[in-house]
């Protein structure tokens, strides 16, 4: 099966919450895309599934690390061999990409002026 990403994956390494409904369950975004995030936790939901993610964002440093909160749906989770923890790939709704695509943008400029 081909790729079906439009936007490459960058590294993305942060401490995120999530849930169905609120946030409550601790986990890493490991990658991110102008869409979507790869998510490494403990609480895997499965493909479908909708769910709330929030996280502080450090990378506009008039915002003071504010909190964010974005939905999302789960495309793919798989549970890591002989570990606790699992992998979700996930797809940002629409009412939340904007803020997403922001960070990625940003992420892609201090790579180019590194």
């Amino acid at each position: 099966m081909g790729e079906k990403r439009k936007s490459r994956r960058l590294p993305y390494r942060k401490r995120i919450r999530l849930g169905k409904e609120n946030p409550t369950y601790m986990g890493y975004a490991v990658n991110i895309s102008e869409r979507g995030l790869e998510i490494e936790a403990r609480n895997i939901f499965p493909a479908g599934t909708g769910i709330v993610i929030s996280f502080q964002d450090e990378s506009d440093p008039g915002k003071d690390g504010e909190e964010i909160r974005v939905n999302a749906v789960v495309k793919w989770c798989t549970r890591l061999v002989g570990r606790l923890s699992g992998k979700m790939g996930v797809e940002i709704a629409d009412d939340s990409v904007e803020i997403v695509k922001n960070i990625y943008k940003d992420k892609i400029n201090k790579l180019i002026k590194e």
